[in-house]
């Protein structure tokens, strides 16, 4: 991992992304800025994002990728993804990254990532890269069909873990149909720590010139990837919150993945054979 990183860590705050986003003209390349709690949280296509009070890591990183092309920045979401990927990876998880960047044990999401770029001239100037990946919550409140978190997944090891504040929480089954312990969770500074040696990890393999291996390997870690599922194709100018039976009115395809083109679009092979590339926000999963 990278020396000297600067991280600010907050226990309530708007978003880290938003903190960023003040912080950004003087912050150096590497600076990473956590919450125990954001009071407004972002996903995608507006999305709120649900974390429970210092139980998860909800941070933002900011990278200056200044030798890349602006035609380049899918990469960021390529290494960052893959950062998570390996890091789940090393606690025996087989983990999948749902294009673009979300990141899938089975059907469940474990994490999700809002990534906003800075441009200048031909040049990337930054990279505000936003994760939330659930670690210690064990119930979901809100509609989201999918969550999971990493304690859910797995068994803690004895020296991993500590006991929180609160001892009257009930355990709750993950996939696995393992029951968590109440007393055991996984301790949130440490595996920041862990988690940002893998991201910065893959940052530096591309720094290194190995775009082209990092994209193959991203390619052969997407959920879903040569299944064939039911997509809905989403109009450019559909509102963020409208309605999933709204958008697949008249619009739901069956195809399969086959791959993620330079620039980020998902390549989808219809059943008439036909290939078709996809913008971010253009094909929503059926899950």
């Amino acid at each position: 991992m990278e020396k000297n990183l600067g991280i600010k860590w907050y226990q309530t705050i708007d978003s880290t992304n938003s903190q960023a986003n003040r912080e950004l003209a003087d912050a150096p390349h590497g600076s990473v800025w956590v919450a125990d709690f954001q009071t407004a949280g972002r996903g995608q296509r507006g999305n709120k994002w649900e974390s429970k009070a210092a139980e998860n890591l909800t941070f933002t990183i900011l990278l200056r990728p200044t030798f890349l092309h602006p035609s380049q920045q899918f990469l960021i979401s390529q290494i960052a993804s893959l950062g998570v990927l390996r890091y789940l990876n090393s606690k025996g998880l087989e983990a999948k990254i749902k294009w673009p960047n979300d990141i899938y044990i089975g059907n469940r999401k474990i994490c999700g990532m809002l990534i906003e770029n800075s441009i200048s001239a031909d040049k990337m100037s930054a990279s505000i890269v936003g994760i939330g990946l659930n670690l210690n919550q064990r119930e979901f409140s809100s509609d989201a069909p999918n969550p999971t978190s990493l304690l859910l997944e797995t068994d803690i090891p004895d020296n991993s873990c500590h006991t929180p504040g609160k001892s009257g929480d009930s355990g709750k089954s993950g996939d696995s149909g393992n029951v968590v312990p109440p007393q055991k969770s996984y301790n949130r500074r440490e595996e920041l720590s862990t988690l940002l040696g893998y991201i910065f990890t893959a940052y530096s393999e591309l720094e290194e010139g190995c775009a082209q291996e990092l994209g193959h390997e991203y390619i052969a870690n997407l959920y879903r990837l040569g299944e064939w599922h039911q997509f809905i194709e989403i109009e450019t100018n559909a509102p963020a919150d409208m309605p999933v039976e709204k958008m697949a009115a008249g619009r739901t395809i069956t195809a399969r993945i086959t791959g993620v083109d330079p620039y980020g679009c998902v390549i989808l092979e219809h059943q008439d054979g036909t290939v078709q590339t996809y913008p971010f926000k253009g094909i929503r999963y059926i899950l």
